[in-house]
């Protein structure tokens, strides 16, 4: 049973899970990372201690979790202290392998979107899992099912296909809100209008495939409304240019 807890990093998901897997009981006793201020604000929230560097970390935490950018991981797993203790990194698209060094290691990864002042609800967040061994498998997935009610074996190649499905799903999604946004704008409609078209979208694939979902002039392949529509984005090249894709790929979803 996994009792002590490393965090490395004090953004988004370290908060979240530093705050959740304290209140689940794990001792959190050390925060580090190189923005000393936000180590100093999540420190206090989980009353732990700030080592001054990465290689003054006591090697006798249970679990080391790195909440750091992906392009880190490697890179702050190398200047950690010799530990029998696990290794494991949040990251959906860094392969388990970068973590080599260390002789217990893993992958922690919840498949969700974290920002600090929005709470999630993570009972209900995948975590998704990878292991050294089938010991470090079962420590890990103790911990994991002490927040959630979803958590899975995962491996490196089905992560990294998971991870670029949640950038379709959300990154892309949300950009696309933005766009949205940008437009109702430019002609004085508040966003609010589209929330309800939003939320009844997002229901739909609760009982719907999202092939089963969709709808709208390019699904219909109405291409007197697409031919409207682009003539409204005459001002902007690059959104038409991006709402014809779009409506093509659809269009070619259903047709061809």
């Amino acid at each position: 049973m996994l009792k002590k807890l490393t965090i490395i990093g004090s953004g988004n998901v370290a908060t979240h899970l530093g705050r959740r897997l304290k209140a689940s009981g794990l001792e959190v006793a050390e925060v580090y990372s190189p923005n000393r201020e936000h180590a100093h604000t999540l420190a206090a929230i989980l009353g732990a201690d700030i080592p001054d560097d990465l290689s003054t970390l006591s090697p006798n935490s249970d679990l080391y979790l790195l909440c750091v950018p992906d392009r880190f991981v490697k890179t702050v797993s190398d200047k950690l202290p010799h530990t029998m203790g696990i290794v494991a990194h949040t990251s959906g698209i860094t392969p388990m392998k970068k973590l080599n060094k260390h002789m217990n290691h893993g992958v922690f990864y919840p498949l969700q979107t974290f920002s600090k002042d929005k709470a999630v609800r993570l009972q209900n967040v995948p975590f998704c899992l990878e292991a050294s061994s089938e010991e470090v498998l079962k420590k890990l997935s103790g911990v994991a099912s002490s927040l959630s009610q979803t958590v899975k074996e995962v491996d490196s190649t089905t992560r990294m296909q998971l991870h670029l499905a949640a950038v379709f799903v959300n990154n892309f999604v949300n950009y696309l809100y933005t766009v949205g946004s940008d437009l109702l704008a430019e002609n004085g409609v508040p966003f609010d209008f589209l929330v309800p078209l939003i939320e009844e979208t997002a229901k739909k694939i609760e009982t719907l495939s999202p092939q089963q979902a969709q709808t709208g002039p390019a699904q219909r392949n109405d291409q007197s409304t697409l031919l409207l529509h682009q003539k409204l984005l005459s001002d902007h090249p690059n959104l038409q240019m991006l709402y014809n894709q779009m409506s093509n790929q659809i269009i070619q979803k259903y047709y061809e």
